[in-house]
């Protein structure tokens, strides 16, 4: 869906302008800054050569080609050219910037935090997201706050379903997922606020529905081949290796997600009976699973020999002071794929979840029922489980089409 307000290239200057003032302003980082910068520059004299056309999809992607082609492959590169082009994009159609996350310690404004408070507090205590999910919400929650009060809209009871309609127009450069847990967020938002006596009515019914096309793509896997050169690769004659050996272990041998991983705790395990006990983070839902004895003897090595003193209570900790919890664990694994020679697709980020994947799609090759699987890898509907049936050849080969002759 095409941006509704097309201006001539000549007319970009003064909006790059004031868009940079609008980020000093929201104190993006100077790093930031610099990067989008970079890309308007490259932008300013692209246009002059180009100074008949106008500032749309068509010309976009043109420039983003002849100039930044070589590089599209890699990761960072791609996201800082396309933030660049689509947040221009949506300055000139609504004057605003919308930012992708909240900064911690973000708090709500006057004019809206009473409603958006309690209804993330609804969120937890009646639909049971987990606090992953709810960082999500409040997000996305945040966005919206901040259109609404560009928009002059200052109190939510003031809200009309032209201005909804119009945020929602500002989701048509996001992926399909995006835009359909946007706009389920918003109908949850309008259903709250009517019951709750926030808004006269709910617009929840009106709202478009984009269809999710997430589970349309097969979710990253590593072949048991490739889960065993990873976790070979691992040097186990340090601490962190020994943490690294354990972690990976237990994702490719119990498929627990990385969310579960770094919140098991000592109490988690139940040395004398061989299993390991939680509640996901994701789903809020009890698991409890046998812990096979090479997970068991990592874990223990990593206690006994690497793990640093800490009143942490979390088994895998950050092995730098202060010594809490892990963080971000991606770059871990793309560290080790490279030490074992995996290679991942050049605009895709693998992480720790393929080892899952790879626990899930290796036990449907094995003939293990769906159900099994699903229990196993702790999820809440069925449903999830059954897009492993898309990557198994030889449960694809049970169902052939017929083909008429």
């Amino acid at each position: 869906m095409e941006q509704r307000k097309i201006v001539a290239l000549a007319e970009l200057e003064p909006y790059i302008t004031k868009l940079h003032s609008e980020l000093c302003e929201m104190s993006y980082s100077s790093s930031f800054l610099n990067r989008m910068q970079s890309i308007w520059k490259t932008l300013l004299a692209y246009a002059t050569e180009h100074a008949t056309e106008l500032y749309n999809a068509e010309f976009r992607q043109k420039f983003t080609f002849d100039q930044f082609g070589h590089c599209l492959g890699d990761k960072l590169p791609s996201f800082v050219v396309s933030r660049a082009l689509s947040m221009l994009s949506d300055f000139i159609e609504y004057e605003m910037v919308f930012r992708q996350k909240c900064n911690r310690g973000q708090d709500f404004s006057a004019e809206y935090k009473e409603i958006f408070e309690s209804f993330l507090h609804y969120l937890k205590d009646v639909k049971r997201l987990s606090e992953g999910s709810l960082r999500a919400w409040r997000s996305r929650l945040f966005k919206l706050e901040r259109f609404l009060l560009k928009t002059n809209v200052h109190q939510f009871c003031d809200l009309t379903l032209e201005v909804l309609n119009r945020y929602v127009e500002t989701l048509a450069g996001y992926s399909s997922t995006t835009a359909s847990e946007t706009i389920r967020e918003l109908r949850y938002l309008c259903d709250y606020a009517f019951r709750h006596g926030h808004h006269e009515k709910s617009f929840a019914s009106a709202l478009p529905h984009v269809k999710n096309t997430r589970q349309q793509r097969l979710p990253s896997v590593f072949t048991s081949e490739e889960t065993e050169k990873l976790i070979t690769s691992v040097d186990r004659n340090n601490p962190m290796g020994k943490r690294n050996y354990a972690i990976l272990l237990i994702a490719a041998k119990m498929g627990l997600r990385f969310s579960d991983i770094r919140a098991l705790e000592f109490n988690s395990f139940d040395w004398t009976l061989k299993k390991i006990s939680i509640v996901q983070q994701k789903t809020r839902k009890f698991l409890e699973l046998p812990l096979p004895d090479d997970v068991g003897w990592a874990v223990i090595d990593y206690l006994k020999n690497g793990r640093p003193e800490t009143d942490c209570e979390k088994i895998f900790i950050q092995h730098r002071q202060p010594y809490c919890e892990l963080g971000r664990y991606v770059d871990v694994v793309q560290q080790h794929m490279r030490k074992a020679g995996i290679k991942s697709p050049p605009n895709k980020q693998i992480g720790i979840h393929a080892l899952r994947h790879g626990l899930a799609s290796n036990m449907l090759e094995n003939g293990v029922s769906i159900p099994i699987i699903s229990s196993v890898l702790g999820h809440a509907d069925l449903r999830s489980t059954e897009v492993y049936l898309r990557i198994s050849l030889t449960q694809l080969q049970k169902c052939p089409l017929e083909v008429e002759l």
